[in-house]
């Protein structure tokens, strides 16, 4: 890639504000960890459901109105823990005892489930090939989509680059275009979403193009664009962003918890590069992160809920390179392509907890639980001789 000497460019418009409000989402279908014991239940709106649901245990009889003696109250919450296997806790802000149980680590919580990943090599197409001068375009692309997590919580990227060869002919000159383009994605309670592409795209031609322009998107709106001429190299971007959010409902023991999932983080792009007419050379990086933010919500009345944890999605960057230079009857072309990449790492658990008479019981489910994934990565780096494209 050819050194910028000189800068021709111009920040074409911000169109969309980096403060925009995420767009929301819901999950409709509700998630029933153990419908046997727990069936997915409906209540009225405001439901008392402290000191009305009844214990596990059968040694004594539940009743909202019962009086038991210490002794009883201690056999009931021995009896509860050892059927649920669950340490007893003590709860410090008002002295009750507290049965904290681990219902479920739900399977999507950590087992991946996506399709493997699809490339691309570069290959140059066959106009042109055989044996004769080529009267129509030639080009050579690289492609890559990668997947990560499943649909409860996933992420990915995707890259493409590509350089075109133009011959001339009587009318015009002959023409080199080059292509750089880089997506990251993010998934969460099965809604999938582009969150970040950028773009940049230059082309040369005497007396033709000799310009292009690179744009960032988010969420698929474009937040910022500039114009590329000459040696370019407009400021990066680096933008925080809110991204979207979605809500699915869990069963947490016999509560149904809704689980509001926001994603947020940010957006980055660089370009760099040269065009003229014979040349058309970019150098371009784009990525984003997203981190999940966890609340809970329910419409009955309990002790307490909540989500703890913290969930890194994806911080990517994917940065592709392209160059066609024609300063000789046989154009040359190189592609390469980096993948910087960090994803699906921590935890969020769910939680529940109910009053019954004289002691508190807390189920925990678990929704996410991932030991993170990171990488490094050429993704390709090569290059090659157009031929039998004339002068």
């Amino acid at each position: 890639m050819m050194k910028a000497v000189s800068r021709a460019f111009a920040l074409v418009a911000l169109t969309v504000s980096t403060a925009a409000s995420a767009q929301d989402y819901q999950d409709t279908t509700p998630y029933v960890v153990d419908s046997a014991k727990y069936p997915y239940t409906i209540y009225p709106s405001n439901t008392q459901l402290n000191n009305k649901i009844p214990w596990e245990t059968q040694i004594l009889p539940f009743s909202e109105t019962g009086s038991y003696t210490a002794p009883e109250q201690d056999a009931v919450v021995t009896d509860e823990a050892r059927l649920l296997n669950a340490p007893v806790l003590l709860d410090i802000n008002d002295g009750m005892r507290n049965v904290n149980y681990l219902q479920a680590t739900i399977p999507e919580a950590n087992t991946p489930n996506v399709p493997p990943p699809t490339e691309t090599q570069p290959t140059q197409t066959a106009a042109g090939l055989i044996g004769k001068m080529a009267t129509t375009p030639v080009s050579v692309y690289y492609q890559r989509t990668e997947k990560f997590g499943n649909t409860m919580f996933g992420a990915g990227y995707n890259v493409n680059t590509s350089v075109t060869a133009t011959p001339a002919n009587g009318a015009l000159a002959k023409k080199e275009e080059a292509l750089a383009e880089g997506r990251i994605y993010g998934t969460a309670f099965n809604y999938e979403r582009e969150l970040v592409r950028g773009r940049a795209y230059v082309c040369g031609q005497q007396g033709g193009c000799n310009s292009g322009t690179a744009a960032l998107y988010a969420m698929g709106s474009q937040i910022w664009s500039a114009n590329l001429a000459g040696s370019f190299a407009p400021a990066p971007i680096n933008w925080s962003r809110t991204f979207f959010s979605v809500s699915k409902t869990f069963m947490v023991g016999p509560v149904p918890l809704t689980v509001r999932a926001l994603l947020t983080g940010g957006v980055r792009m660089g370009v760099s590069g040269q065009v003229n007419p014979a040349l058309a050379a970019i150098t371009a990086y784009a990525g984003g992160w997203a981190n999940v933010v966890a609340s809970a919500a329910v419409n009955v009345a309990v002790a307490s809920i909540g989500v703890v944890g913290s969930l890194s999605l994806i911080n990517a960057t994917v940065q592709a390179a392209a160059s066609l230079g024609w300063t000789l009857c046989s154009p040359s072309w190189s592609l390469k392509a980096d993948l910087s990449l960090s994803a699906l790492s921590g935890s969020l658990q769910a939680f529940a907890k109910v009053n019954f008479l004289f002691f508190k019981k807390t189920w925990n489910v678990t929704i996410a639980s991932w030991s993170g994934i990171s990488r490094y990565v050429n993704l390709v780096n090569r290059s090659g001789v157009m031929s039998s494209l004339g002068c």
